[in-house]
């Protein structure tokens, strides 16, 4: 029955939910082909549209809907959300709709667009008739105006406008009737008082969440998968279980709930099928710095909730962790809110937005740096780490605590949410040895698997896969990565029997193959993406249109492998999201699968900046160094290069090579008729002195 509209409409949703938004739209285009009146159908095709990022298209499907159904609130909804998205200035798009010639509100994008489309939802969805959709309504439109004040000097009033609206949503959306919006609300109305110095405000919403929170976790009714997905979607309560706990002094089941919610969150990104959640004791946790050789490890581990942003500090021997004063998160958010911006201005390269409007990351990043040191408060940090914990621990705990009885010189990160995406190593002195874990329980596995752990020298196996022919989606060239094949040739050398994929031969089913095939180490020249909308689609490029995503990587046996290197690879996320939950991406999946370490960067440096980075690291690691102090000294070493430095390195590597040895010998021989010609200033110069080449790189494991 070709002229059956259900069916068409169903095949859509299913195409919807595996994200071929282009089938779908085509499907609801049947459908409303045969029923134009299909109010739902034109409603799910505009949101197949606003995934698309199209978004003046959608609105004018979600007009569609809207003309038929009058209140079809979450048209409204959706038609808010994607005018709030838009940027279109074409007042052309905006007369093609009958709604928005009847209300010239309606024409507007942007923070109006937003406000228009809610408002004009509310008089067509009444609070008798509509409870649910008139409460979201005024929901949205405290989130409109809650964003329009972020970041402003006027923020107060778009925020008392805010709180105003959210109270109007809890008169319908109440813990009874709706007990999910209603702990959302709660949650909206928790971050807005805390802006506006409520503290004592907040606190209540906090304490009637956290009730409807554990009632709906504890509800007979709910199967332990709803409760999960009841886990995830109001992470923001697990999160202030947490801070309640701090407020009471109670630091060590603080620090062991705060763990167990990152354990919960990668879980359930990774393998939502395991249902037993890891969750370390503190003395668990401590094992981590308190190995029988050396007691100079600190671990520093960060949580962020919608109300606080808190240090722990754990040091070793010491019977509890250290808590940094609690501060909230506000000014956190502006500033992530502001690294966004620039660096998606940057990767766009849009000059006129770069110099007029928001600034240049790449111009900005010290003085980024600076800024987050400062709202991390890092001084204070490492105050900690290096005196006695009694001056900076709360003054109710443990008077017993025994500071270090050796000098911290290593320093293991766990950052928290949208904090494992900037280099924190480079807010610390460069003395420090650093590596990053996703949590405690990961670095506890690892542990367990360090049997494996070997002196890594030219019989290791490497595999090496250099400089994929990568495309994008639209079936263009990703950027040669010119340094690529001297860094590959380079590093192969120092290996006996490398096995090498290269260019074309980089397809999934020939790089799967060969990771399986009993290597140590895994190095990776090429491109990478992270999917913020979906994290298991993150993926490196390969040939082609080939991928190896994080769910491929979730699939291969790779707890035998020292060390995966991903070069000149972003896993940044690169919009303006921010991570409400944890962080998963292609280095979570490694150490997931088992690799002990995984060297990776949070930027695309420039490629000759890391290909001299990684010749110089593996270089370190053959003369027998950790992969944590190789990665150290070969970012120092990059920071302090000069050409005069370099020439010294190029003479002496190239009279050890063959004669006919391609392509190394070209490229040194040419590159040391450039250093000869420059004049003595310039060779004194360090050339990679910024923090955008060297902060880049991290290893975690």
């Amino acid at each position: 029955k070709p002229d059956q509209h259900e069916a068409w409409y169903n095949r859509g949703v299913a195409l919807g939910y595996l994200e071929k938004y282009e089938e779908a739209i085509a499907s609801y285009d049947k459908a409303v082909e045969i029923k134009p009146d299909y109010d739902t159908a034109w409603n799910n095709r505009g949101s197949a549209l606003f995934y698309l990022r199209r978004y003046e298209e959608a609105i004018a499907s979600y007009d569609k809907a809207v003309e038929i159904k009058p209140d079809y609130d979450t048209a409204w909804i959706n038609r808010g959300i994607a005018a709030g998205n838009s940027l279109s200035d074409d007042p052309f798009l905006s007369l093609m709709s009958n709604i928005a010639r009847q209300n010239s509100h309606l024409k507007q994008r942007g923070y109006g667009g937003k406000l228009a489309s809610f408002k004009e939802g509310l008089k067509h969805c009444f609070q008798k008739t509509h409870p649910e959709g008139w409460g979201i309504l005024h929901w949205e439109i405290g989130n409109a105006h809650y964003s329009q004040g972020v970041g402003k000097s006027n923020y107060r009033g778009y925020w008392h406008q805010a709180a105003a609206e959210y109270h109007q949503a809890l008169i319908t959306l109440t813990k009874e009737a709706f007990p999910e919006l209603h702990l959302k609300v709660l949650q909206s109305l928790v971050r807005v008082s805390l802006g506006l110095d409520q503290n004592e405000e907040a606190k209540k919403f906090r304490r009637e969440g956290l009730q409807v929170f554990a009632q709906l976790l504890n509800s007979p009714d709910k199967s332990s998968f709803q409760k999960r997905q009841l886990e995830s979607q109001f992470s923001g309560f697990s999160q202030m279980r947490v801070d309640v706990l701090i407020e009471d002094d109670d630091f060590i089941p603080a620090l062991e709930t705060a763990e167990r919610n990152k354990n919960f969150y990668l879980i359930w990104i990774l393998d939502n099928q395991q249902q037993y959640i890891l969750s370390p004791s503190y003395n668990q946790i401590q094992n981590l710095i308190n190995p029988d050789a050396a007691k100079n490890t600190a671990i520093i581990y960060w949580h962020l909730s919608p109300f606080a942003l808190t240090t722990f500090i754990i040091n070793p021997d010491v019977s509890q962790p250290t808590v940094i004063p609690t501060q909230k998160p506000d000014k956190l958010e502006v500033w992530i809110k502001k690294w966004d911006q620039q660096y998606a201005n940057y990767r766009q390269n849009k000059q006129e937005v770069i110099d007029k409007e928001k600034g240049d990351w790449r111009e900005n990043l010290s003085k980024l740096l600076d800024e987050l040191a400062n709202i991390l408060d890092i001084p204070t940090i490492i105050q900690s780490i290096q005196t006695s914990t009694s001056s900076v621990t709360n003054p109710k705990s443990n008077p017993s605590c025994i500071p270090p009885k050796e000098e911290i010189q290593n320093l293991i990160l766990v950052p928290h949410r949208d904090l494992h995406r900037f280099p924190l190593h480079a807010l610390f002195p460069d003395n420090f040895t650093i590596t990053y874990l996703p949590s405690a329980q990961i670095g506890l596995s690892l542990a367990e698997l360090s049997s494996k752990q070997q002196h890594i020298d030219s019989s290791t196996k490497l595999l090496s896969v250099e400089h994929p022919n990568s495309t994008d989606l639209e079936d263009k060239p990703l950027p040669q990565l010119f340094n690529a094949e001297i860094e590959s040739a380079t590093i192969t050398r120092m290996f006996t029997h490398p096995q090498r994929l290269a260019d074309n031969d980089v397809t999934k089913e020939n790089l799967e193959s060969a990771l399986q095939s009993g290597h140590d180490i895994f190095h990776f020249t090429g491109h990478g993406t992270y999917n913020f909308h979906n994290p298991k689609e993150s993926a490196l490029a390969l040939s082609g249109e080939d991928r190896l995503t994080l769910t491929d990587i979730l699939q291969l046996p790779l707890n035998k492998y020292q060390m995966v290197s991903l070069s000149a690879c972003e896993t940044a996320v690169t919009g303006n999201q921010t991570i409400t939950t944890e962080y998963v991406g292609l280095v979570s999946g490694f150490l997931f699968q088992g690799v002990s370490n995984v060297v990776s960067t949070l930027w695309t440096v420039t490629d000759d900046a890391s290909s001299l980075v990684m010749i110089y690291f593996y270089w370190q690691l053959s003369k027998g160094r950790t992969p944590q102090i190789a990665l150290a000294k070969a970012t120092k070493w990059l920071r302090n290069l000069t050409y005069r430095k370099l020439e010294k390195i190029y003479k002496l590597i190239f009279v050890q090579l063959p004669k006919d040895d391609k392509p190394l010998r070209p490229f040194m021989r040419r590159k040391l008729a450039q250093i000869r010609q420059m004049d003595e200033d310039k060779k004194r110069k360090k050339l990679f002195a910024h923090p955008y080449y060297w902060a880049a790189f991290i290893i975690t494991g």
